[in-house]
């Protein structure tokens, strides 16, 4: 039986921000994110994070890449691509590093994730091209085991899996649950009512949200507000369960005021701050 993600719970487990802290106090999130085909992603993910209250947030990308995000971001600092050493050094520094936000599902991408992704100490979340570059190395994320978030959407999980689309959505509870015991990875089963899969065997329904989120980006910023609670010091779990709530929530009110039709994902931004605003954070 599936818990239902509330707000008491959402914000029970946020951080609260002190006077006397810094910019360190809210945590460094490393974005390997973005390729010359899905520039936006990497912008999506990276206001995420800072949005979502990280202290600081480096991107890692090629420049087209870094020059794109710079017109829609003054606070990111950068690490331009191709540099293995630089991206090992960057990851080691961080307190989480998100990963594979518009990236090609290719060799090359599954070597930056290995970089990144294995040596980072801390949370590490993978999404979209950098989550299907490994689909086939279950040894690789399992080693990530205990500090892991994955957010797969139907199509990812069903490669991640090898089962079809039509077998997960007729039991989105069962895989999700599975994934994350095979794993160790806690485990985002997009779609509607998403799920959070723990590997110990919790399982949590969100009900916020709208058809308004069905379109490119929507995933990425989910990515990047996850990274920057993470980066908090939230646990995977709890930066999971809170993330995919309060975007679903700021989703829902970004619908009020712009439609589900007209709103995008870079409209929500402005919905979360209100969020946050009503609740003191």
């Amino acid at each position: 039986m599936a818990t239902k993600i509330t707000n008491e719970l959402v914000f029970r487990n946020l951080p609260h921000r002190s006077p006397e802290s810094h910019k360190g106090s809210y945590g460094k999130v490393l974005a390997v994110c973005g390729c010359a085909k899905y520039r936006g992603a990497a912008v999506l993910c990276v206001c995420g994070a800072l949005r979502a209250g990280a202290g600081l947030v480096t991107l890692a990308a090629d420049e087209l890449v870094i020059s794109t995000v710079a017109q829609h971001a003054l606070e990111p600092t950068y690490l331009s691509l191709p540099d293995n050493d630089g991206l090992a050094l960057a990851a080691s520094k961080a307190t989480v590093c998100v990963a594979g936000c518009g990236k090609e599902p290719d060799s090359a991408t599954a070597l930056e994730m290995k970089t990144a992704l294995g040596t980072s100490t801390g949370t590490v979340i993978l999404d979209a091209g950098g989550l299907c570059s490994l689909s086939n190395d279950k040894l690789f994320l399992m080693g990530l085991s205990g500090r892991l978030i994955v957010t797969p959407h139907p199509g990812e999980m069903a490669r991640l899996t090898g089962r079809s689309i039509r077998e997960i959505e007729a039991d989105r509870a069962g895989t999700a649950l599975n994934f994350a015991r095979e794993s160790g990875a806690v485990t985002i089963l997009k779609g509607h009512r998403t799920l959070v899969a723990t590997p110990w065997g919790e399982l949590y329904e969100n009900h916020t949200g709208n058809a308004g989120l069905a379109r490119g980006g929507s995933g990425d910023l989910l990515a990047g507000i996850i990274a920057g609670l993470a980066a908090q010091g939230l646990e995977p779990w709890q930066a999971a369960v809170c993330g995919v709530y309060l975007h679903g929530l700021a989703a829902d009110r970004c619908a009020k005021r712009l439609s589900m039709q007209g709103m995008l994902p870079s409209d929500i931004l402005t919905d979360l701050c209100a969020i946050f605003l009503e609740n003191d954070r």
